[in-house]
């Protein structure tokens, strides 16, 4: 709740404070979308692809670079099915509860010369961000990623190895592009856009993932 809480406002003050400073537009994307895992091999093993939900918003402080925030939440950040380091894991009776995670980063976006097409008008634009993802554990203490054997007078036993607790923090860094459809239906728009997104110290390996997400975008002031 702290961090949600705290991604809200950060967003608000991308939104408002870079318009009443300087004069120019600012923009909100609540948006849906869907991320599909990369094999992470030589770490924690490929994780489920899943949905996400969240918000964007931001103010220009060019005519064309915008300052912004995101913020999105998914509800199973875990490994899927076929990963067989957290499946060992679970029949083994280690904790394993149902991980949320929380997305939250700063975007530095560059929007193209605007496109009038069918009527309205249409914005490609390129997208960076950096931030982190802090995780959320239901139901368990933890998610018990993998396991190790220890060898003991009483013979081989496994214990805990990569493990997810409520509270870890990843740093994340994303980058990619998309296409607003602005002010449609008065400041109502729509965007989409697809990106990669890496984790470069996730349990000691490398994890990129494909985002695609699409959403409504509201606008407002002079661009």
């Amino acid at each position: 709740m702290k961090v949600t809480l705290y991604a809200c406002l950060v967003l608000f003050s991308f939104a408002v404070v870079p318009l009443s400073l300087f004069g120019q537009s600012a923009e909100i994307d609540p948006y849906a979308g869907f991320y599909w895992s990369g094999t992470n091999a030589s770490g924690p093993g490929r994780f489920m692809n899943n949905q996400l939900l969240g918000v964007r918003g931001g103010g220009y402080i060019t005519h064309n670079f915008e300052l912004g925030g995101n913020y999105s939440w998914s509800n199973h950040f875990q490994p899927n099915n076929s990963n067989t380091g957290g499946n060992l894991a679970g029949l083994l009776g280690f904790p394993q509860g149902a991980v949320r995670a929380n997305l939250w980063e700063v975007e530095y976006t560059y929007n193209f010369a605007k496109l009038s097409m069918w009527g309205s008008t249409f914005r490609p634009y390129l997208v960076g961000g950096t931030g982190g993802l802090t995780t959320n554990v239901k139901n368990e203490d933890a998610f018990v990623l993998n396991v190790v054997p220890v060898s003991t007078p009483l013979g081989t036993t496994f214990v805990a190895n990569d493990v997810l607790e409520s509270g870890d923090t990843f740093f994340t860094f994303s980058y990619g592009g998309g296409v607003k459809a602005m002010r449609l239906w008065g400041p109502v728009g729509f965007f989409a856009d697809i990106r990669g997104r890496t984790l470069p110290n996730f349990f000691a390996s490398a994890t990129t993932r494909t985002e695609l997400s699409a959403g409504l975008n509201f606008s407002w002031g002079e661009r």
